[in-house]
Formats: structure tokens, sequence, C-alpha cells
């Protein structure tokens, strides 16, 4: 018996390594296990690194994609922080079940005939049912945000609404849709916002190159750049990390014909302001350790989005420091 489970779970993760599903899409791997000790939840696999928290005994943990390093492994406490604990302090419970992912890497077209026209207009929540969890999740990646004037947010704001996004919802998990108004009004530093809210941002893009997902349920699955949201990771400082970052994503309804990743591309080390509505994207983790950094998981310190973009503009001024996003002669469209 042992033998078999040890097959079907090699089987499985020669798939997950050789299928050729996008990181963008879509619920992240856990397995679990539970602690037979109290002990410490650390930032970092090492005997040095901080602390986060300490775990009581008999605590059940997510186990993050399987993933350990050295003695350690990576754990995240539901609704709470993530980090590392001594493999020998845990007992392994189940698992992750990397078959999942394989099954998303071949997942085909959901819509008849084939065009994003079709997708868009006989699909209002994708391939997902319109009253489950991710079919609310791809209605809200396609909601152009309320006119009105948009909160300027920093990228210390996005930190902020990810702390309180994982102690209201979570995070890697699905939402479900009664839950979700959790997010939908949160304080921070720069007013009250939250999912859904029309917003803006003062950015360069990082050092990852703007690309096109490779095909999502939100978009009924379909292939090519055309039909699929542009997914650009912007930074508060010239070409950063991505782990520095956040996503912003150009949905492909109705996008003008000069937003292409290739021209995205050509506004490297230009100051841009970015504005559209913000999503809570609580299909994956926050990935902002460049040292320790979560396979298959775009990189990225908080899981709020820009997601519609609905408007990009260049700042015709030399610095940043001299990029005002309240003054409209400063900036040029897109």
């Amino acid at each position: 018996m042992k033998r078999s489970l040890l097959i079907a779970f090699s089987a499985a993760f020669v798939c997950f390594l050789t299928s050729p599903v996008a990181a963008e899409e879509d619920t992240p791997v856990f397995g679990q296990v539970t602690t037979n000790k109290k002990t410490a939840l650390k930032l970092a696999p090492n005997a040095h690194a901080a602390a986060a928290t300490l775990v009581d005994v008999n605590t059940d943990l997510r186990w993050v994609g399987g993933d350990r390093k050295g003695k350690y492994v990576r754990v995240m406490v539901p609704k709470g922080p993530s980090g590392w604990v001594l493999e020998a302090d845990v007992r392994k419970v189940a698992e992750p079940d990397l078959s999942s992912i394989a099954l998303e890497g071949q997942a085909q077209p959901c819509v008849s005939p084939e065009t994003l026209n079709a997708c868009t207009t006989k699909k209002p929540t994708g391939c997902s049912a319109a009253d489950s969890a991710h079919g609310l999740v791809n209605q809200l990646k396609r909601t152009i945000p309320a006119e009105g004037t948009p909160t300027t947010l920093t990228f210390e704001t996005f930190s902020q609404l990810q702390t309180a996004a994982v102690e209201l919802v979570d995070q890697g998990v699905d939402i479900p849709p009664a839950e979700r108004d959790k997010i939908k009004s949160i304080e921070t530093a720069d007013g009250t916002v939250g999912e859904g809210s029309r917003v803006r941002l003062v950015a360069f893009l990082s050092e990852g190159k703007p690309h096109a997902n490779s095909g999502e349920s939100v978009n009924c699955n379909l292939k090519t750049e055309t039909n699929n949201d542009i997914h650009i990771s912007v930074t508060e400082r010239k070409a950063a990390s991505e782990f520095e970052g956040i996503v912003v994503e150009m949905i492909p309804q109705d996008r003008p014909a000069n937003w292409t990743s290739k021209k995205v591309e050509m506004l490297r080390g230009k100051v841009l302001l970015i504005e559209g509505g913000l999503f809570y994207d609580n299909l994956h983790f926050a990935n902002g350790d460049a040292s320790n950094p979560i396979g298959r998981q775009p990189k990225r310190f908080s899981l709020w989005e820009i997601h519609p973009v609905t408007s990009v503009k260049v700042c015709k001024r030399a610095t940043i420091s001299q990029c005002n996003p309240d003054r409209a002669s400063d900036w040029k469209e897109f």
C-alpha cells in the first residue's frame, strides 16, 4: 500500500515538473503537518533567524507546497503568519497533492466558438460556476471600478492591505463569496479602500518582464496574448526585484491596441501612474523573500493587485519626485 502511494505521488510530481501550467494560475498546494511540541515559527530556515511567533503543541499547520530546506519545513498558520519550523518538531499528516496542478496545465477552452468575444459574453465568470468562490474571483478580475476620483496608494499601503487581508480572509485558499465583503473596506494610512476601489499608484517596471498569462479560467482557458491578461510586476524603485513589487494586470477585454507586453516593456525606466480596480488575488501566497522563494508562485510581497488596469500614464519629467499624481500636466497617456 505504501509503495503504491509513493508511486502515485512520484508520478504526480513528475507531471507537476513537466506540465506547462503558468505560475499565475490558480490554487496553491498544501500538505499538512501537526506540531509534536511547542516550537518557533521562524522567518528563515536557520537557527539564527528571528521567530515570528511560538506555536503550541498539537497545532495543525499548512505545509506550503511540500517545501523543506535543511532541517526546516515551510508552513503557514491559517489566517496567520507563514515561516519555517523544525521538521523534527512536527509530524506529517498529509503530503501535498501535486496532481491538481498537472490537471490545471491540461485545461482546455470551455467556450464555443473558442473566441474571447464568446468568453466575454457567454461566460461572465469564465470556466467557473457563477455561484462558486472561484467564479466570483473571475468576475472581480473583469470588473471595471466605478467612476470617481481614485485613491492614491503607496507600496506601504499594499503591505498594510496584505496584513489585514490575511487576518480577515486568509491567503492561498478559496474565500466563500459571503466572506469576501470583509475586504471591501480596510483602513490604511492612505485612507479606507478595499476590493473594487478605484486606486492609482506611482511605480516603475520591476526587473521582471511583462508577459501574457498562458491560459486561465477567467478567460475560458484560451491561449495567446490576445486572449489573456498581461501580467506586469511594478516596484517603488527603478528596476528593483519582483520580490519587492506587486502585480498589475491588463485584461484582454477592450484592451487598447498598443497595450501589449512588448509595448509595456518599452516603458522600462519611466515613471508610471497606473490606475484601476483593487483586487485581492487570494489563490496565491505572498512571495516576497528572495532568499527563500516559493516555487511556482508569482514574486511579490503582497497579493493585492491593480486588476483590471484602466489607465497608464507616463511622467513627462525626469525624476519621480517631480511627478505629482494630482498634476495632470506632469503626465501623458501611454
